[in-house]
Formats: structure tokens, sequence, C-alpha cells
């Protein structure tokens, strides 16, 4: 692993420019400027902040490159009139919202009318803290990273209902019930699917599942695993065919109904901060995150943020294939998501888990090769 991480890297810029800073101040001043506590403290807001607009630039690139995929599996240019290629379209529609006045309902509850969506959108933006991009983005191993990552990707259910309970509109609390119904069912098998991984890889922590990986990609072996996941990613994240709760085609639009201007864009951006992090979690879980296959050449992968690069490749390539869903499937009733979610996603996840276990008793993954030393 690179000695080099994001937050070092954050460090020594803070640390560089306070001490030439504090070296043209007085004794005590400068005492003061360099303290190790300032820097440090410093440094994690410079971390934090290089986050935010990683986070941030790829979200907006993502709404771009859903655009265009669709204008292409619909035949059509697509409404992307703004900048080359529609490159500043989002900016202008982000703009738009943002400069549009929020109106509360007179019976809304204020509390709950507002936290909803910032919190919403807070706990998408936390998960990137956790989330490594490759081996250099964050220093430390975190034992339980992907539990964590899981734990705070599963709040959504409960700041929705708090948003659409609070609108005081029925139909708002019936979007908002059905989609906190829709996610509880699918975390379920979500999570057996990644216990299947952690079983083959031996460790909750997502750094050591990608290094586990280098033999050969968890997708081969745990294929059923991968299905069941992706399935529940679509789900959790509202996608179609499983965006009813949300039923952005319809006239009353569900839990998100009162919303409009800057907190309406909280949760559009949300979404697709969401979007982001289950195509990521993909590609940690299952294609060998930042890691590529032994017979790729070392020009591909020698060269500098080689490992970011082909990271947000994959990432890109599996948000591509949920806008492949969602150009080619129907939107599904509530009822039979809740049939799937609950009677054929359960049982499918519970197979992989007894496949994953059946793997590391035999230690053997043919064709893929042997099981690493983590899970036997």
């Amino acid at each position: 692993m690179s000695s080099a991480t994001l937050y070092s890297v954050s460090y020594f810029l803070v640390n560089y420019v306070l001490t030439h800073i504090g070296s043209v101040l007085p004794a005590p001043l400068n005492a003061w400027i360099t303290n190790g506590d300032l820097v440090t403290g410093l440094a994690v807001l410079v971390f934090g902040a290089i986050l935010l607009g990683a986070s941030m630039i790829n979200t907006i690139v993502l709404i771009w490159w859903e655009r265009k995929l669709l204008g292409r599996f619909m035949d059509r240019r697509g409404a992307m009139h703004v900048g080359y290629a529609g490159l500043l379209q989002n900016f202008a529609d982000g703009f738009k919202l943002f400069r549009k006045n929020t109106f509360r309902p007179r019976e809304a509850d204020w509390l709950g009318f507002f936290s909803g969506p910032t919190a919403y959108l807070v706990t998408s933006f936390v998960i990137f803290g956790i989330l490594p991009i490759s081996s250099g983005w964050n220093s430390g191993v975190l034992p339980l990273s992907l539990l964590l990552a899981l734990a705070i990707f599963s709040f959504a259910p409960l700041f929705i209902f708090v948003s659409a309970w609070s609108s005081n509109n029925k139909y708002s609390l019936m979007g908002g019930m059905r989609s906190a119904a829709q996610m509880i069912a699918y975390e379920v098998p979500l999570l057996l699917a990644v216990v299947a991984v952690v079983i083959v890889s031996g460790s909750f922590d997502l750094t050591t599942i990608v290094y586990e990986q280098q033999n050969y990609w968890f997708w081969g072996p745990l294929f059923l695993a991968l299905v069941v996941f992706v399935a529940g990613m679509l789900a959790e994240m509202e996608r179609i065919p499983f965006d009813l709760p949300e039923a952005e085609a319809e006239l009353v639009e569900g839990w998100n109904t009162e919303y409009g201007g800057m907190l309406f864009a909280f949760f559009m951006l949300a979404d697709y901060l969401r979007a982001l992090v289950g195509s990521i979690l993909v590609v940690l879980l299952f294609l060998g995150g930042w890691t590529m296959p032994t017979w790729v050449p070392s020009a591909a992968t020698s060269f500098p943020l080689a490992g970011i690069f082909w990271f947000m490749v994959k990432t890109y390539l599996v948000f591509g294939l949920f806008v492949w869903i969602r150009a080619s499937l129907p939107r599904v009733r509530t009822d039979q998501l809740l049939r799937v979610g609950w009677n054929r996603m359960i049982p499918l996840s519970l197979c992989a888990v007894f496949l994953a276990a059946a793997l590391v008793l035999a230690k053997c993954v043919w064709p893929f090769g042997c099981l690493p030393s983590m899970g036997v």
C-alpha cells in the first residue's frame, strides 16, 4: 500500500503553508499557528473539502453520463444544450433550482420539513469519507468500514419517512410509507449478499476485500450474490424498475410532492450521490476495486493515479448498467416489488451465502483459482 495518503497530503500542505506564514510573524503567533492541534484540524477540513469536491464533481458528471446514455438508448439527442456536449446543462439546472423559493405548507411540521432533506443529503456525503477509492485515498485500516458504510446507507428510509410525514400531505405520507417498505424489504437480501463476500474475503474492511481480489474478482464465484446485490441497490436507490415510491412521471409525485427549490435539489442530489455510492460498492465488493487483472500490461497500471482512473472507469461502467436497466424495464407495482423482495430475493441471497460457504470449505473456486488465505 502506498505510504502517501490523501490525509497525509492534506496534512503536508497545511503544515507547509502555516510554517511559511508563521515564519514572517512574531514568535507568539508563529507558535500558535504551527501548533499541532491547529494543523491537524485544518488538515481534516482540507481532507473533507477534497472529499466534498470529488463527490460533487462526480455526481454532476454522473447526471450528464445518464442523460447522454438515455439519449442514445432512446435514439434522440436529449435535452443537453448548454455548453459543449451539454456539460454545463447540469449546472444550469442546479442554479435554476437553487434560485427558486422554497415554500412550506401551512400545517407542515417545520423541523421535519427542513431537517429531513438536509439529513438525507448529509448522510449521503458522509459515506464518501469511508469508501476507499485507491490505496492512497485514506489512511489506516477501518476494520468495519463495510458495515459502517451500509449502516449509514440504511438511514435513508427514516429521513424519507420524516420528510413525507412532516409535509402534512396524505399522498406524500403514502409515498414515504411505500419507500420505507421497499427499502426495508431489499435491505435484508442486500446484507445477505454482502455476507457472502465477507465469508470469502474473511474481512469487513473494504480495503482488505479489494486486496483479496488480486488473483480473481469476486463477480465470478459470487455471481449470484452480485445479482442480488445489484437488484437490492437498485431498490435502495429507488431507480427504475423500483422507483414507484417517487413516481416521477405521475402528477402527484410521492414523498417529495411538497418540496421545491433548494430542498428538492437536495433530494435529487442525494439520489445521485446514493447511485454513485451504490456503483462504488459494486466495484469494491465484486470488481476488484482499483486493482486490475495480472494479464493487463504494466504500462496501463503504472502511470500516476492509475488506481483512481481504473476505479472510476469501473464505477461509470456499473452506473451505465443501471442506466441500461432504467431504459429497458418498466416500473414494478408495489405489491410485485415487495413480493419479489421477500419471497424471491431472500431465498436467492441465502443460496449465495450457502454457495460462498461451500467455496470456502472446498478452498477452490475453479476455474477462477484458489481462495485467498483470509477466507479459508
